[in-house]
């Protein structure tokens, strides 16, 4: 039986009761089976990705981490880090006031889009119209090579 799932960010772990490492199994047990999958192949890495329309949600499994849950994009309208909402702020507020302790943020500019990365929490925030549109969150580096799977 699938569980709810809350969309509370949790920086370097996942979201929820989703944690960066999980199998595709694990993952399907608590979301259900996703509306469409499809494979990346733009890093070589043949990447799969899972996604679920109802929840806003795409996850991404690696497949030379023996298909583990690494990365996440989400624009949920009810996305929160620490009990408040994330989506459709403005970057400077997103920043400032909900993610305080993360001091180094990198910028790109695009024709129409605007990301702002923190490497520490490997969090990417998509802006468009001066708001933060959707999110996107991977497990962070604990040196060059290797990932710091929470499990």
């Amino acid at each position: 039986m699938q569980a709810s799932l809350k969309m509370e960010l949790k920086p370097k772990f996942g979201i929820d009761n989703l944690k960066f490492g999980m199998s595709q199994k694990e993952v399907s047990d608590i979301l259900g089976q996703p509306d469409r999958i499809f494979q990346l192949d733009d890093f070589g890495d043949n990447e799969m990705v899972w996604e679920w329309n109802e929840k806003f949600l795409r996850l991404t499994f690696y497949h030379e981490e023996n298909n583990r849950f690494g990365y996440l994009r989400t624009m949920h309208p009810d996305l929160t880090y620490n009990g408040q909402k994330i989506l459709n702020l403005p970057p400077e507020v997103v920043k400032e006031k909900l993610f305080p302790e993360l001091i180094q943020w990198d910028k790109n500019e695009f024709d129409f889009l605007t990301m702002y990365f923190n490497e520490k929490y490997w969090l990417n925030l998509n802006c468009e119209y001066g708001l933060v549109l959707d999110l996107e969150m991977g497990v962070p580096f604990k040196n060059d090579e290797d990932y710091d799977w929470p499990i």
